[in-house]
């Protein structure tokens, strides 16, 4: 005789029984429910708004980033003369940002004005003539008694509309220097295209009075507000009492949308954002809510009577199973974390070896190539030599120096490589052209191997012909993210097939540390080799 829990007419009752308990809790939760997806409505609508507020108030700031660096070098100016030393890092300040191509900037002294447009074209800085719009508001902004240091304004220039921001100083000589951006906010619209493309809210930016600043419509730019984009005076504000909120349909969707209504403070400027989520968007979300809770009970209420009668064998089958495999994954994980440990140690062990293997044969040729070029020296020139021997134990306290992880500083292999080379000079003269050295400052303190940029000279000198007719040059120089060096080509024939082993070091060292590979080879009638720059320490 079957057990009374493990019945047919059992299960139906149970089943049915679960069925309309599950069915009652269902209605009453659709009534409270109505009213709170109301609610949860515009909370998702103010999260929309506030993610998009927040990306493009983070866009405008960062465009004017360039302006903020370029005044925290102005402590150390304090005339004319030093704005000139100090012109070309501020060009560079100013126009650090990605999208911003124009700058500009103007010194008055003694009763002279001085006007200049800088274009950023790639890495080149090319200086232009200012243009009449630019050196209008300039000079508006020089003859104001205001002290402000940061101002800013809209410029209407034939068809399109530009957003100038400066930044003004007095220096210590009396004279006076404003600089700044020019950016055209019809190019930076279509820069916005591009940011938060997945977004589910549109957002513009209105001036003063009453312009479009920023409008996804590029065509309103600089036109008056209209009507449908008015600030109202039904609204409801958010907790922060200087964001509200209405519902209103869009001119530009063509949808009822919930538009909010937030102050956008850049610079001295005193816009105002408005951020649209569309309604459908809000519903839904809310839509999909209910149905899914209203699948959940239906759901709950069938799955719970089929379970009741062979869930928990089926669970502990599964469990074993789960567990199982989680054991052998597991194992599969520590063994492949292993074997990486194994393989980053071995390509660590690897790149030491070899840069040992340099250093000990730097030590006997390059100490004997030295000490000959030295007793020549002795009787020749005796102060040049005294110059020699201090250039020469520079160059062996460098290598005998400890980097455990076999990274030096830009800075640091430039200093080594001159010491080196000066020593190379005496050896080969004429033959031997002055080292060209061509870095930007901003990589000085990045990371490449150690020993790499004298390894490099090594091969040059190494593989080429060198003489007084045929001399040998011998660049180093900054090329984006990369060190390059570069020399004429004029092989010799009875090198061939050597060399390779500073190339293996440099590549191991590379690989152990995941970077980018380094490349090499001819290029026209010269050999290039690039150096990655290494932007952490591992």
């Amino acid at each position: 005789m079957k057990s009374p829990l493990y019945s047919s007419k059992y299960f139906i009752i149970m089943g049915i029984f679960i069925f309309l308990c599950f069915t009652g809790i269902g209605l009453f939760m659709s009534g409270k429910l109505s009213k709170r997806t109301a609610q949860i409505s515009v909370e998702l609508a103010t999260k929309t708004f506030q993610l998009k507020s927040t990306i493009i108030r983070n866009e405008f700031n960062g465009l004017i980033q360039g302006l903020n660096a370029a005044e925290t070098i102005m402590t150390t100016v304090n005339s004319g003369n030093d704005f000139k030393d100090m012109k070309s890092t501020m060009e560079v300040l100013l126009l650090s940002h990605a999208k911003i191509n124009s700058g500009w900037y103007a010194m008055v002294s003694r009763g002279d004005t001085v006007y200049q447009s800088v274009q950023k074209n790639g890495a080149l800085y090319q200086h232009q003539p200012i243009q009449d719009f630019q050196k209008t508001w300039i000079s508006k902004q020089l003859r104001s008694k205001d002290s402000l240091t940061r101002t800013a304004g809209i410029v209407a220039v034939k068809d399109s509309l530009h957003w100038l921001v400066a930044s003004r100083h007095r220096l210590a000589d009396s004279s006076v220097l404003i600089f700044g951006l020019d950016i055209n906010l019809q190019k930076l619209q279509r820069y916005f295209w591009g940011v938060d493309s997945v977004g589910r809210a549109t957002a513009l930016v209105i001036d003063e009075q009453g312009r479009y600043i920023s409008n996804p419509n590029e065509e309103l730019i600089g036109t008056r507000v209209q009507a449908d984009t008015a600030i109202s005076s039904k609204r409801t504000f958010l907790a922060d009492s200087v964001s509200s909120y209405e519902m209103v349909n869009s001119a530009y969707l063509q949808v009822p949308v919930v538009r909010y209504y937030t102050p956008l403070h850049i610079a001295s400027m005193k816009w105002t954002m408005v951020v649209d989520t569309p309604v459908f968007v809000i519903d839904e979300d809310t839509k999909i809510i209910e149905r899914y809770v209203t699948m959940l009970f239906v759901s709950a209420a069938v799955l719970i009577l089929l379970l009741i009668a062979w869930a928990q064998t089926k669970w502990q089958k599964e469990f074993m199973l789960r567990q199982q495999a989680e054991m052998k994954r597991q194992e599969v994980s520590i063994e492949k974390q292993a074997l990486s440990i194994v393989a980053e140690r071995q390509q660590k062990e690897n790149a030491l070896l070899q840069l040992n293997t340099l250093k000990e044969k730097v030590n006997p040729h390059f100490l004997f190539n030295s000490l000959s070029s030295l007793n020549a020296l002795i009787a020749q020139n005796p102060d040049l030599a005294k110059s020699f021997v201090v250039k020469l134990s520079r160059v062996y306290r460098y290598v005998l120096e400890s980097y455990p992880n076999g990274l030096a500083t830009v800075a640091e292999e430039l200093t080594f490589v001159k010491e080196y080379f000066f020593l190379m000079k005496i050896r080969f003269g004429d033959a031997l052209q002055p080292l060209e050295i061509q870095i930007s400052e901003a990589q000085l303190q990045e990371k490449i191997p150690f020993m790499s940029l004298q390894t490099l000279i090594e091969n040059a000198v190494k593989h080429n012909m060198i003489s007084k007719t045929k001399p040998l040059h011998i660049k180093i120089e900054s090329a984006g993210d990369t060190i390059v060096v570069t020399n004429n080509l004029q092989l010799r024939n009875d090198v061939k097939g050597s060399g390779r082993q500073g190339l293996n070091y440099l590549q191991s060292t590379y690989a152990y540390l995941g970077a980018e590979k380094i490349r090499y080879g001819v290029e026209g009638n010269t050999y290039k080799c690039y150096l990655p720059l290494i932007h952490f320490t591992p």
